[in-house]
């Protein structure tokens, strides 16, 4: 095998964020993507887009570690077990570690580097209760942006 360099170009990072928020850029997916990705079964690496404010409904992942980096906007944690909140903004860099269970939101304009490691579809969804719904539930374009 001869070693390369390999690209995805912006372009087409961009055209495959048109409709849909998420899109991996690296790793051996189960799931067809848009976007024709770079194989590796040691990581796995994707963009988050909100073009419009979003959430993510609670879960937890039972092995990876997920690093990411804030390219744009702001984001909110809900710690689901400790109801602590974790606010990021552009330029934050955070880990959350494998077990934890959390919902987010994010206000439009969010967009999120990620690196999963190891890589591997260990998500587990959580039932929403009325309070993490409640939680989620506001616009969050009109929420405080905290510093």
């Amino acid at each position: 095998m001869n070693a390369q360099i390999k690209k995805i170009s912006h372009a087409d990072i961009d055209a495959s964020l048109t409709d849909v928020t998420r899109q991996y850029l690296v790793g051996n997916l189960k799931l067809p993507q848009k976007l024709k990705h770079i194989p590796s079964g040691q990581i796995e690496v994707g963009i988050t887009r909100y073009a419009e404010a979003g959430t993510e409904a609670p879960h937890c992942h039972t092995q990876a570690f997920e690093y990411q980096y804030m390219i744009s906007g702001y984001t909110v944690y809900l710690d689901v077990k400790t109801g602590e909140e974790h606010h990021f903004k552009k330029g934050d860099f955070y880990v959350i570690e494998p077990g934890v269970t959390y919902a987010q939101k994010s206000k439009s304009g969010t967009e999120i580097l990620f690196f999963k490691v190891p890589p591997g579809n260990d998500k587990i969804s959580v039932p929403e209760t009325d309070e993490i719904r409640a939680w989620l539930e506001p616009d969050f374009d009109t929420f405080a942006v905290n510093s």
